[in-house]
């Protein structure tokens, strides 16, 4: 990966969802990081914390996970990471989670063209 490359990291438990993203990710010129559990996505990294812009997180990853809490937990290390939770189920729950943590939301399927918009928006 060239140095110049935007970096975004996905949070996303569905095999296909995750690839889709990362086709899109890459189609837009940024490279992906992508995976469901911190300590993997962390080790991708390889320290390059400060490089990623886009934190993109699904919103349900399975019992008592959310996209949100490990988005809020990864942007420790990152805090100029954008972030954007999709969800399957948008409800007043996952909708008031993410304006809490200070996240956009999107319901799932979101198109690429709002996708792409989202990052355009929050491009540095």
């Amino acid at each position: 990966m060239h140095s110049a490359t935007p970096l975004a990291v996905v949070i996303e438990d569905d095999a296909d969802a995750a690839d889709a993203l990362g086709l899109l990710l890459g189609d837009f010129g940024a490279h992906a990081i992508v995976g469901s559990r911190r300590d993997d996505i962390v080790a991708s990294l390889e320290a390059r914390e400060t490089a990623v812009r886009w934190i993109i997180a699904d919103y349900d990853l399975g019992p008592g996970q959310t996209g949100i809490a490990m988005a809020r937990d990864l942007r420790r290390s990152m805090p100029q990471a954008r972030v954007l939770v999709l969800t399957g189920a948008l409800s007043d729950r996952s909708e008031r989670d993410a304006k809490a943590a200070g996240y956009e939301i999107m319901r799932k399927p979101a198109s690429a063209d709002d996708i792409v918009s989202w990052l355009e928006d929050n491009r540095r």
